[in-house]
């Protein structure tokens, strides 16, 4: 901004002296006229000059400033503080006013949960990952959070899909600002998991239909919920598996070739869904390792019903965990945050 510029009150009330002594100059005695003009004459200029306060011309009246800033000098005269708010110099002075312009949301905001048995714990008489993420982020975000999850055991890809474009969760879907999808499980024939003629997992063509069904299911259902739901900032989570059927010590009493294969299916199937959610602009949320660790030889049983497929209340623990996680990572947990 440019420097400040004497103020127009100023320069008038200095041709107002002006006139008055002339107003003045022929009515005393001559050789009291010499030493008046002397007299007015120095005063004048103390005043001018701001020596003398009590003659020195009156700032104009104005509000509180905003802020502080370098002194600016008038022509011909000492420094002196400018007549208009100087601009803001600092960032914490332009977060203010943008805080201050900008008020934090405080709405409520809705998570749906979508999928087989898994995100609707229903065997597990616990509180599912998806009931506790929506606590978490309640808690994270100083915000009220609805949950609606309609999951259900045993569904596969294409029950989702349906459900996806039913009343009520297409009513569900148009108001969320997270949907968690875990589905795909149930698609396969898991009697063939130990199959050695299955393995590699891989290319194998006992699994090839199956994932394609998986993937283009999936990739419908992402596009039907972005159709539903048409807001940017919709989060979409696609969560994997620890294991698309028994693990634990449940799995490892059925053999090594059972434990063997379906490793490998589960290491497939979360390939495939990690593939669609990277196509479909969803953020993937890595089930394996919390349960099975970085390189699978971590033993879930203790974070397993007693039928080994699916999480009891630590399971659902560690599955949340992994999800707010990934909403952290991806901003969006700061972005829904109000003041505390």
């Amino acid at each position: 901004m440019p420097r400040a510029q004497p103020s127009p009150d100023r320069a008038e009330r200095g041709g107002h002296r002006s006139r008055l002594w002339r107003a003045r100059a022929g009515g005393p005695h001559p050789r009291h006229v010499v030493a008046a003009v002397v007299a007015l004459a120095v005063l004048a200029a103390l005043g001018i000059t701001g020596v003398v306060q009590g003659l020195a011309p009156a700032a104009p009246l104005m509000g509180p400033l905003v802020g502080s800033g370098p002194s600016t000098s008038a022509p011909g005269g000492p420094a002196a503080t400018s007549s208009t708010p100087p601009p803001a110099t600092s960032s914490a002075t332009s977060s203010a006013t943008s805080s201050a312009t900008t008020p934090a949301p405080t709405g409520p905001l809705t998570l749906v949960g979508l999928g087989d048995s898994v995100p609707s714990a229903e065997t597990c008489n616990c509180t599912g990952y998806v009931e506790q993420v929506g606590g978490q982020l309640q808690r994270l975000t100083h915000r009220p959070w609805t949950v609606h999850n309609d999951a259900v055991g045993g569904w596969t890809t294409a029950d989702v899909e349906n459900d996806v474009n039913s009343s009520p969760t297409r009513d569900h879907l148009a108001n969320a600002d997270v949907v968690l999808i875990e589905v795909g499980a149930n698609d396969f024939a898991l009697d063939r998991v130990a199959d050695q003629g299955c393995f590699p997992a891989a290319g194998s063509s006992c699994w090839s239909a199956t994932l394609a069904g998986v993937r283009d299911g999936l990739t419908r259902i992402i596009a039907a919920i972005r159709r539903i739901d048409h807001r940017p900032d919709l989060r979409i989570g696609v969560l994997g598996y620890w294991n698309v059927t028994r693990d634990g010590a449940v799995g490892r009493a059925l053999g090594q070739a059972f434990v063997l294969g379906s490793d490998s299916l589960t290491r497939l199937v979360n390939d495939t869904l990690q593939q669609v959610a990277l196509a479909t602009g969803a953020s993937y949320v890595d089930a394996y390792t919390p349960l099975k660790g970085e390189s699978g030889t971590r033993d879930p049983t203790a974070d397993l019903l007693d039928d080994g497929d699916h999480p009891n209340a630590s399971g659902h623990t560690l599955l949340a965990g992994a999800v707010l996680d990934e909403l952290a990572t991806a901003g969006s947990v700061k972005g829904w945050q109000s003041a505390p």
